[in-house]
């Protein structure tokens, strides 16, 4: 059916000119992408992107065929277009349909009375191919180096928590310690301060490596949230988590860095927001999921970074790397909510 439309347009000299056939190319399949809400012609960077494309696989798939243009095409710019497309947050299932659309609607627009379809169907593969494949390997690369950011920062995480709260702590019980040994008229009201210091610590240490033990596993992301907030301590604020929706299941490492998001934003509410209640609620439906931690506390100016607002920053890295959505709204003395948003894998093409 394509076909046919793209060669009632033109005439016979049309269908063996690199530059014609390119241009009428790029438009049907542009037009295509567009009335599928494709990510690739969102707006006019990404389609002047596609476009360039078209070109440099419509001039490889004639050069392969032994034919040059009279008028050269366009030299495409120099861009790596899998870190491009992963830097976009273009998921691959659009590059995909994408070349799959091309390679229907280019073999369609190419004739030539010297060539075969069939021979002209291996070229155009071939020219496809020559583009995805190194794409593919770069947009691997950018998601490694996502990762590799977000593990970077949850360890920075970590060995602030053991070095502000942990260690201090037991540096703080020891100097009471050493005190006394130097004044003992005074040493029971010390002891009990260095007491409470190493009871302190020894809790901080606790919950980091609870932390460090939750992760979903088996269990599906939403009973790993729920299990995580059961085993919080009662100290204030309270927190209950709640599940709408029928559960389906997601790619594990999908639901590993979903936890640790929703970890983070349970943590960040309990120790900086100074809420009574943090409410943790996964909704799920046909589409995918959507995960909330309210508090009541006390909000913060987006403008400054509050304490605890790095970790959120490695939690933006981390829903980008899953191709996930995450918001934060929030404004002083209004609480803070944070709302992560993943969409079902989307079936390849």
């Amino acid at each position: 059916m394509v076909t046919k439309k793209l060669l009632s347009e033109g005439d016979r000299a049309r269908q063996d000119d690199p530059v014609a056939v390119a241009s009428r190319v790029a438009d049907e399949l542009i037009s295509r992408l567009d009335g599928r809400g494709s990510a690739l012609t969102a707006d006019a960077a990404t389609t002047a992107q596609l476009r360039s494309q078209v070109g440099r696989v419509i001039g490889r798939t004639f050069e392969r065929l032994g034919i040059a243009p009279d008028d050269p095409l366009p030299t495409p710019p120099d861009f790596n277009v899998g870190e491009t497309r992963a830097r976009q947050n273009i998921h691959p299932a659009d590059s995909l349909t994408a070349a799959k659309l091309l390679f229907d609607v280019a073999l369609g627009a190419i004739a030539l009375d010297h060539r075969t379809e069939a021979e002209i169907a291996r070229a155009l593969n071939a020219s496809i191919m020559e583009n995805v494949v190194p794409a593919s390997v770069e947009y691997v690369n950018v998601l490694l180096e996502r990762l590799a950011v977000a593990h970077s920062e949850e360890r920075l995480s970590i060995s602030r928590e053991l070095h502000d709260r942990v260690a201090h702590s037991i540096a703080a019980g020891i100097q009471r310690v050493r005190i006394d040994q130097e004044h003992p008229e005074d040493s029971h009201t010390r002891i009990q301060e260095a007491l409470l210091l190493f009871e302190t610590a020894l809790e901080e240490t606790r919950a980091l490596a609870m932390d460090l033990r939750h992760s979903v596993g088996d269990k599906g992301l939403e009973q790993a949230i729920e299990d995580y907030v059961s085993d919080l301590d009662a100290d204030s604020p309270a927190a209950e988590a709640r599940t709408a929706g029928r559960p389906r299941s997601l790619p594990a490492g999908v639901q590993e860095e979903a936890f640790i998001i929703v970890r983070e934003a349970i943590h960040n509410a309990r120790r900086h927001s100074g809420a009574a209640q943090v409410r943790v609620t996964s909704t799920w439906h046909p589409g995918g999921i959507v995960i909330t931690v309210e508090d009541d506390g006390v909000g913060y100016d987006r403008d400054r970074i509050r304490p605890g607002a790095l970790g959120l920053i490695a939690a933006q890295e981390r829903a980008e790397l899953i191709g996930a959505d995450l918001d934060i709204q929030t404004q002083p003395d209004a609480g803070t909510t944070v709302t992560l948003t993943i969409a079902h894998p989307r079936e390849s093409v």
